[in-house]
C-alpha cells in the first residue's frame, strides 16, 4: 500500500502550489464553474454515475471505493469568454476579452478493502466581467471579480459489492472585487470599489449503486455555503462642483473609505447520474442536476463604521430582491475505447438561466446555454494517463429591458465561451 504519510505530504505541497497559482474566470450558469477534469468534461461533464477516477472527489466521492490503488490527477482549464452588446438604438460594445486559467488537483487513497479518503483543490465557483470604464455599463459595473478556491476532504465506505456512500467537507475561500463609476453630473465620474474576503463551509452526501457490470447509478447532495464578506468600500475622485451630485460635500473629501460587510449564499443542489457500458469498448453517461439558485434572494451590504444615513444610502442602498430561480442542468456523454490505451469522447450539456430578466445585471451575463465537448485519453504506461478535452458553449441571446437594471444597460447580449482542458493522472 502506498505510504499514507508520504501521500499527505505530497497532497499538501500540491494544495499550496494551487493556492499560489489560482486564477479566476467567467463562468456559466450565473457564477458556477464546471472545469474540474479533462476526462470527465470530454463526456459532457456527465460523470456522477461513473466516478472511477480521482475527480470522483468532486463529482461523486462514493466512487472513490472503485479505485483500488492510490491515484492523483493534476490539471488546468483555459477559459475564453466573449460577450457582445447591442443597445436598443444600435450602438455596439464588447466586454473586454480575456483568457483565464483554473488549476485543479485531486487525490484518492484506499484504506483497506472498503474505505477510501480523498482530497481536492479547484475552483467550482467564479466570475470575471470587465467593461470599459467609458462603456454603457460603467454606472452598473466596470469590473466584477469573484475568485473562489475550493478544498474538498472526502471519505467513502463500501457497504457491499453494490452500494457505497460518502461524506465530504467543502471549504470555499472567496474574494470579491466590484468596481463601477459614480455619475457626478458635472466633471469626471467618480470611482466606486468594494473588496472583501470570506471563508465558508459546506458538506456533501453521495452514493453509488452498481446494479451489475453494465449499469451504475450515482447521486449527490451538496449543501449551501454561507458567505459573510468583510472588507472595504473605497470612493475616489469625488467632486463638489455646482450642478453635480456633490459627493465630496457628503463624504467630506475627494477620497473616502469605510468597512463593509456583505452576505451571499452559494446554492445547494441535487444531482443524479447513470452510467451504462453495453460492451467493453463503449460507455454512455447521463446526469441531471437541480440547483437551488432561489437561495440567492437578496444582496445585503452594511457599513458598520458609518452612522450617517445619507452616506449609508449612497454606499449600500436599499437591499433589493434578486428573485433568482432554481435551475435544471442536464448532460450526456459517450466514450469509445479504440484500443486498450486510447479512447475518444464526446458530450453535450444544457444549463437553464437562474437570473431573471427583471434583475439582470451587466456584471452577470447569464443566459440559457448549450455546450458540446470533444476529448481523448491515452495511457502512456499502466500508471500514467493524459486526457485532453475541448468545450464550446453557446448562450441564447438575452434581451434586457427592465426598470431594475436601468436604461443604460438595456439591449441585446450575445455570448460564447471556448474552453480547453488538460489532466494528467498517475496511479501509484
Amino acid at each position: 500500500m502506498f505510504n499514507i504519510r508520504k501521500t499527505s505530504i505530497l497532497t499538501m505541497v500540491l494544495l499550496s502550489s494551487l493556492l499560489c497559482a489560482q486564477s479566476f474566470a467567467a463562468g456559466s450558469g450565473a457564477f458556477r464553474l464546471e472545469v474540474p477534469d479533462a476526462g470527465a468534461v470530454g463526456k459532457g461533464s456527465a460523470f456522477v454515475g461513473e466516478a472511477n477516477t480521482p475527480v470522483a472527489v468532486y463529482y461523486n466521492p462514493a466512487g472513490m471505493t472503485l479505485m483500488k490503488k492510490a491515484a492523483i490527477s493534476v490539471g488546468a482549464s483555459l477559459i475564453q469568454p466573449k460577450v457582445d452588446y447591442k443597445s436598443n438604438s444600435g450602438d455596439e460594445s464588447q466586454m473586454r476579452r480575456g483568457s483565464y486559467v483554473i488549476p485543479n488537483m485531486f487525490f484518492v487513497q484506499p484504506v483497506g478493502e472498503k474505505f477510501a479518503v480523498g482530497f481536492g483543490a479547484m475552483s467550482s465557483w467564479g466570475l470575471t466581467t470587465s467593461w470599459n470604464p467609458d462603456s454603457f455599463a460603467r454606472y452598473n459595473a466596470t469590473k466584477s471579480v469573484m475568485e473562489n478556491k475550493d478544498f474538498l476532504i472526502s471519505a467513502a465506505y463500501q457497504l457491499n459489492d453494490q452500494f457505497s456512500f460518502a461524506l465530504s467537507l467543502d471549504i470555499d475561500d472567496s474574494h470579491v472585487d466590484k468596481q463601477k463609476k459614480l455619475a457626478q453630473g458635472v466633471g469626471a465620474d467618480g470611482n466606486f470599489q468594494l473588496k472583501g474576503d470570506s471563508t465558508g463551509y459546506g458538506y456533501r452526501i453521495a452514493g453509488l449503486y452498481k446494479l451489475n457490470e453494465r449499469h451504475q447509478f450515482g447521486f449527490m447532495y451538496r449543501s449551501t455555503i454561507q458567505h459573510k464578506y468583510k472588507g472595504k468600500i473605497t470612493l475616489k475622485d469625488l467632486n463638489n462642483a455646482a450642478g453635480s451630485n456633490m459627493y465630496q460635500a457628503v463624504f467630506g473629501a475627494t477620497d473616502y473609505e469605510t468597512d463593509v460587510i456583505s452576505k451571499m449564499v452559494l446554492p445547494d443542489s441535487i444531482v443524479l447520474g447513470y452510467s451504462f457500458k453495453p460492451t467493453s469498448k463503449w460507455t454512455f453517461n447521463a446526469d441531471v442536476e437541480w440547483m437551488n439558485w432561489s437561495v440567492v434572494n437578496e444582496e445585503e451590504l452594511a457599513c458598520p463604521s458609518e452612522s450617517d444615513p445619507t452616506r449609508n444610502f449612497i454606499l449600500a442602498g436599499t437591499p433589493g430582491s434578486n428573485d433568482w430561480q432554481s435551475a435544471i442542468s442536464a448532460a450526456v456523454g459517450l466514450q469509445y475505447d479504440i484500443t486498450e490505451r486510447f479512447r475518444v469522447r464526446t458530450g453535450y450539456y444544457h444549463h437553464q438561466a437562474p437570473v431573471p430578466t427583471n434583475n439582470w445585471q451587466a456584471n452577470m451575463s447569464d443566459a440559457v446555454s448549450h455546450g458540446v465537448t470533444l476529448g481523448l485519453g491515452y495511457d502512456f504506461t499502466e500508471s500514467l494517463t493524459l486526457d485532453l478535452a475541448w468545450s464550446g458553449i453557446y448562450y441564447m441571446k438575452r434581451e434586457i429591458d427592465n426598470t431594475v437594471a436601468g436604461g443604460t444597460i438595456n439591449g441585446t447580449y450575445r455570448q460564447t465561451c471556448n474552453l480547453l482542458y488538460l489532466t494528467a493522472t498517475y496511479k501509484f
